[in-house]
């Protein structure tokens, strides 16, 4: 059965469902039919119709339901008041009167409010999730800018100049990166915007985008990332398997640097494109000694010239980007001076960082 069979068939059902008591329950049912059927978006709005009419069980149901339909990095993201304060900065000495900007990939649509606020224009900003388009369309329109701001429900290589952009724009910016840089694939996003949507020189926020690694000591290496036996059994086997990199908060205390950290990987967000595949290494000295058991690796983002976002780890840092954890198969020995050549290679959102002693 297709979308629009299945749409109908929903529409049907919801057509049936008598008035009364029941009738939110109802609406929560077909909204759980919906996820089934893949139609988030009608699946949203009858969650959000039963919740309205519903008590608090239904609306607790309902909340259940909503939560799953967006990823749930949205809140603590826009909760930040480190990366608010970034982009604000950057946007607003981008941004000139009568700019017409562009926004990849705009989540619940923060940094185009941001943008609208700093003085553009016109904002138009894409985004191919229907949930999150939707949250950014209420969002928009509950702060002032729909006037000026508009979200197009489609992954940016759909945007189309006389159809979605008006002009092409002055100014691209996006914060599509992930913990590990190229999650979501932004390079040739960004290499397709500057060759079809963009006027020549237009400026790119952030301007350029970094990968960092180090060696560090982490507290929960051996209960969370290595394994060779346990309650007397030998599990050495199960050690292939295991996460080659693990999540951790940037103000985790368990973590601690011991070498130099240095950027791996870099780009320029405003080249005109880079390469789908790389290998590249750096040599890492040693500042502390200790003993470390994983390489700690973070992105760092440079809005401008002036503006940074990294996710480094410091000790009661708050971001709500991570950093991760690559855990060597052995502790090794660190050492003031000592130095280590630490590699990494992608292949498109595919990553791997490793120590080559």
């Amino acid at each position: 059965m297709g979308d629009d069979d299945s749409a109908r068939q929903l529409a049907a059902l919801e057509a049936v469902i008598p008035p009364g008591p029941g009738h939110s329950a109802h609406l929560l049912a077909l909204a759980e039919i919906a996820i089934g059927k893949k139609l988030p978006l009608r699946a949203a709005q009858l969650a959000l119709r039963g919740m309205k009419e519903g008590d608090a069980a239904l609306r607790a149901r309902g909340h259940r339901l909503l939560s799953s339909l967006l990823p749930g990095y949205h809140i603590a993201m826009m909760n930040d008041a480190r990366r608010n304060a970034a982009w604000d900065a950057a946007l607003r000495a981008a941004i000139r009167p009568g700019m017409h900007v562009l926004e990849i990939g705009t989540g619940a649509g923060m940094l185009a409010l941001i943008a609208a606020r700093a003085g553009a224009a016109k904002v138009v900003t894409c985004e191919k999730d229907p949930i999150a388009a939707m949250l950014a369309e209420d969002l928009i329109a509950r702060n002032g800018y729909a006037d000026r701001v508009s979200v197009v429900v489609k992954p940016s290589h759909e945007v189309e100049l006389g159809v979605d952009l008006e002009r092409p724009a002055d100014l691209l910016f996006c914060d599509i990166f992930g913990d590990k840089l190229l999650d979501f694939d932004p390079l040739p996003a960004l290499a397709d915007a500057r060759r079809r949507l963009l006027v020549a020189d237009a400026l790119v926020v952030p301007a350029r985008g970094s990968l960092c690694v180090a060696l560090a000591d982490w507290r929960n290496w051996r209960r969370a990332a290595h394994i060779d036996s346990a309650a007397g059994f030998d599990l050495a086997p199960l050690a292939d398997y295991a996460l080659r990199a693990l999540a951790v908060d940037v103000g985790d205390p368990s973590i601690r640097l011991l070498s130099h950290p240095q950027p791996i990987l870099s780009f320029d967000f405003a080249a005109p494109s880079h390469p789908v595949s790389g290998h590249a290494a750096v040599r890492s000295e040693g500042v502390v000694a200790g003993e470390a058991n994983v390489i700690a690796r973070w992105i760092r983002l440079e809005l401008d010239a002036r503006t940074v976002l990294e996710a480094r780890p410091e000790a009661g840092a708050v971001f709500f980007s991570r950093l991760h954890a690559c855990p060597l198969p052995e502790p090794v020995r660190i050492a003031p001076g000592h130095e280590f050549r630490i590699e990494t290679a992608y292949r498109g959102v595919l990553l791997e960082t490793w120590l080559n002693a």
